[in-house]
């Protein structure tokens, strides 16, 4: 290590502790151009953040899936504890850091994992080395620490995933190798953006063909006119959102239904301000061929929306029919000004 490092990193004594206060290095330049030096550090800094809260996090997780002691480990107090620790060390001369997997898993197989102690022992014994062992510790051979971090490796990695291959669905393989390879090739925080970005688009793509309407026959009670025993139905499963709007479409045969048609939404939900159109629009397919659509199972404050997002209003080809102890309550993701005077819809205290 002393050949790789220099000896200088190994000589040893109080000398290589840090200078308490803020080294001169930082606060010249944040004084004598602030904007300047923030721009430069930001982006590292918010970078080093991402990374040691998500390695911390991760690592408590696997601490405690290896410690089956029954408690939980708070995240919370680990990400505002290691803030803290990092701050402090910043303004102290000091380097940031954050858990570590491989030193928390020997912690931890080693029975000192249960116990605050040893984290704060590790800690003490590590700066005892540096200070009193360095030059010891600079004899150890390059490869040696290799083996130790193949180990750790072999370890910490769920070789139990493996038997995944072939029984989940080949997006979520893809998104597990696209974060894998961002991680090796970058840092950890690119690659947690990666896979979030394509864990949603997954979702949103397998959200979007979820929707489904099942046929069936239904009784009518239209406003004006008689009682209609026997109307066609559209009763809707899964979500309608951006994402589903053209299969909601595709499920009806406009041309072919009758005069009136039920669509009922109980078993689905209106998300977003998109959805709000689609209903219109198909409404208006239906009132351009002189049909007429009743609306069942929307959420109070999605009726008054409809009426809202249709230019002049609900035509009289959209009926929407309510019923308070039966219809959903939920709110719809849209522009705030349609919610002007719209009261938010609240569940019935029990």
């Amino acid at each position: 290590l002393a050949d790789v490092a220099g000896a200088e990193t190994f000589k040893g004594g109080l000398a290589v502790l840090p200078k308490l206060g803020l080294p001169t290095s930082v606060w010249a330049p944040l004084v004598s151009s602030p904007i300047e030096t923030l721009k430069v550090i930001l982006p590292y800094a918010v970078t080093m953040c991402a990374v040691g809260s998500i390695e911390s996090l991760l690592t408590l997780q696997l601490l405690d899936g290896i410690i089956d002691d029954g408690e939980r480990g708070s995240t919370k107090k680990e990400v505002i504890g290691q803030g803290i620790g990092n701050l402090a060390a910043g303004l102290t001369g000091g380097i940031g850091g954050c858990a570590l997997i491989g030193q928390s898993l020997i912690n931890a197989q080693s029975g000192g994992g249960v116990s605050r102690l040893s984290g704060m022992s590790m800690a003490i014994f590590l700066a005892l080395g540096i200070v009193s062992f360095a030059p010891l510790l600079g004899q150890i051979p390059v490869v040696a620490l290799a083996g130790v971090m193949l180990l750790v490796c072999q370890s910490t990695f769920a070789w139990g995933s493996l038997r995944l291959v072939g029984k989940i669905p080949n997006i979520d393989l893809l998104t597990i190798a696209l974060v894998s390879f961002v991680t090796v090739k970058d840092d950890l925080a690119k690659a947690v953006v990666h896979g979030t970005i394509m864990s949603a688009l997954s979702f949103a793509y397998k959200q979007s063909t979820a929707i489904s309407a099942t046929i069936g026959r239904t009784k009518l009670i239209p406003p004006s006119g008689p009682i209609l025993p026997d109307v066609k139905a559209y009763l809707m499963n899964g979500p309608l959102f951006f994402g589903s709007t053209q299969a909601f479409a595709r499920l009806f045969s406009v041309k072919d239904d009758g005069n009136d048609i039920v669509i009922d939404f109980s078993s689905s939900r209106v998300f977003d301000h998109s959805a709000l159109e689609a209903i219109n629009t198909l409404a208006d397919r239906y009132g351009s061929l002189g049909k007429r659509v009743y609306l069942r199972g929307l959420s109070p404050d999605c009726s008054k929306l409809l009426d809202r997002v249709h230019a002049g209003g609900l035509p009289p080809y959209e009926v929407i029919e309510s019923n308070p102890s039966k219809d959903p309550i939920y709110q719809v993701a849209t522009k705030p000004q349609y919610y002007k005077d719209v009261p938010v819809p609240k569940k019935p205290s029990s």
